[in-house]
């Protein structure tokens, strides 16, 4: 429970730092902040995935939420996701589910584990691994997993300008096809 405490104190302080300059990009930053605790990596706890959303005083305007679906938001892509009509699910991103063999509905109840990390998941393991052993590469990596965050980002913030109208579809999609990029990264 004082960890718990420590972490909220410290983003309290990360937060007040900044007061008056909160952007997604500040709160991207605090929540990849390892050195207050936030981002946890180790201990025996991980952060599992990470959230940023925009939210437009103006309803005309969409929400964007940037998501990580991925762990270690230090080392990983906050990607842009908008609720809406053309809203389409990335299936890299979908933990598999085993049916009447799942550990959940058979009884007596998870007696057995099973393996529910998603594509992406499994895929951004392998890139941390990299990361870890091969600096140049990694480095590589690293710098195409923040151009791809930097797009998504430049593409809010012409869609709040105004300057990007896409259709629903493809607005809907948005999320998808930055998952599909940053799986092209990893491979």
């Amino acid at each position: 429970m004082e960890a718990a405490k420590a972490r909220f104190q410290a983003g309290r302080e990360l937060l007040q730092q900044q007061q008056g300059g909160i952007t997604a990009e500040v709160m991207m930053d605090i929540l990849r902040n390892k050195e207050s605790g936030i981002c946890m990596d180790s201990g025996g706890f991980r952060t599992t995935a990470s959230m940023v959303s925009i939210l437009p005083q103006d309803p005309t305007q969409p929400c964007i939420h940037f998501l990580t679906a991925t762990p270690d938001p230090s080392r990983s892509v906050f990607k842009p996701f908008i609720f809406g009509a053309g809203t389409a699910q990335a299936p890299q991103v979908l933990s598999p589910t085993f049916g009447a063999q799942d550990p959940i509905r058979t009884v007596p109840r998870f007696q057995t584990q099973v393996d529910r990390r998603h594509t992406l998941y499994c895929e951004h393991q392998k890139a941390l691994g990299l990361m870890d052993r091969e600096q140049n590469q990694g480095q590589q990596l690293r710098q195409k997993q923040r151009d791809l965050e930097q797009e998504g980002l430049e593409a809010a913030r012409g869609l709040l300008a105004g300057e990007w109208a896409p259709p629903p579809q493809e607005l809907g999609g948005l999320f998808q096809a930055f998952v599909e990029r940053e799986s092209q990264a990893y491979a």
